[in-house]
This record gives structure tokens, C-alpha cells and sequence, in this order.
């Protein structure tokens, strides 16, 4: 892989789960991963050969798997990544978050920044509330990376944040500008 060109990165943890959601979905095939360029065979055959993966060339998956099964498949990877990847890493810091301000989803929003540490690295994260069961989180990436490519994995992002509150939520816009991701939602105000 070539030496990344900015300080956006994903960890092997995540790209390891990843691979292993699209794989257990039957996304990832053999069939599919032989018409994959040689760098992301490569990638895909050795997640964890490096800590931290350029974020351009992971999007190069990402985009790869969007085309050929669309957002809503992919949204279901990213929730299976974040839940069953990176949710049993950052679960100790959810747990003290929820005991110290309550685990609500507003909580975890206004925290997806640190949360996220564990998984990526490089973007602007900034969470707006838009009340006591709404808001909006925008997502920051690099010129050229991230928009409409990462829109579906955040939505699986969001979702889990609900579950992980056992609250009813849901992502009721998603408005991509660029490299920015915005991604509107509501809950049941009685969590």
C-alpha cells in the first residue's frame, strides 16, 4: 500500500470486522474478492498485517461493496462491524459514560468522536442537538474521501448507538456535501 497522503485512517479492528460482516452476509465471496484490484486482495487477506490502514485505500472496499450491493446492504455491514467489532472494545467506556451522564443517545452522539478513537482517525466529528431526542452528526472527511461512500456505514453506526441505549431511534435524513456526511436523528423521548 502506498504511504497515506493524510491522517485519515482506519484500524485493522474495524477492517477485520468488516471483512468478516461482508463475508458472513455472503457480500464477500471468493468469486467477488477475485475481481478485487491485487492491493485490496491483499488487504482483505491480511487485515491485521498493519494497526492502522490508509482511509483511502479502505474506501476502495467500501466503494467496491457499495457498487455491487448498494447502501442498504452495506449499512447492515456497518452495523454488524460496530457491534460486534468495536462495540465489545469500547463497551467498559460506554458503560462509565452511562453511569456518569446517563445512557441515553445524546450521551453517546455528543461522544462518537472519542468513541470512534478505537476505529478511525483523521476526521471532524461534531454533534449538534436539535432537542431532547434529536440532533445532527456531521462527519468531517479528508477532500476527495468519505461522502457518499461512508454515508451507509455511519447509518449502521447509528443504529447501534440506539441498541446499545435500548432506545427506538432511527437516521431521518442523511445529506452528503462533499466529503461531509450529516446524518439527522430522532429517538423515543421517553429513554
Amino acid at each position: 500500500m502506498p504511504a497515506p497522503t493524510t491522517d485519515y485512517a482506519v484500524s485493522a479492528t474495524y477492517l477485520g470486522g468488516f471483512i468478516r460482516a461482508l463475508r458472513g452476509r455472503q457480500l464477500l465471496t471468493p468469486a467477488v474478492e477475485a475481481q478485487l484490484p491485487e492491493a485490496l486482495r491483499q488487504m482483505v487477506a491480511s487485515p491485521y498485517s498493519t494497526t492502522w490502514w490508509e482511509g483511502g485505500a479502505t474506501e476502495q472496499l467500501t466503494q467496491a461493496m457499495l457498487q455491487r450491493h448498494g447502501p442498504a446492504q452495506l449499512e447492515e455491514a456497518g452495523f454488524l462491524t460496530t457491534r460486534n467489532s468495536v462495540g465489545p472494545i469500547i463497551t467498559p467506556l460506554v458503560s462509565v459514560i452511562g453511569a456518569i451522564f446517563g445512557l441515553r443517545p445524546s450521551t453517546l452522539f455528543e461522544r462518537v468522536g472519542e468513541l470512534a478513537t478505537t476505529s478511525i482517525r483523521g476526521i471532524e466529528f461534531t454533534w449538534q442537538p436539535g432537542g431532547p431526542s434529536s440532533g445532527a452528526l456531521r462527519l468531517g472527511y479528508p477532500a476527495g474521501l468519505g461522502g457518499v461512500t461512508v454515508a451507509p456505514l455511519w447509518r449502521g453506526t447509528c443504529r447501534f448507538i440506539f441498541e446499545v441505549t435500548k432506545t427506538a431511534g432511527q437516521v431521518t435524513s442523511c445529506v452528503v456535501d462533499g466529503s461531509a456526511v450529516t446524518l439527522a436523528v430522532s429517538w423515543d423521548g421517553k429513554r
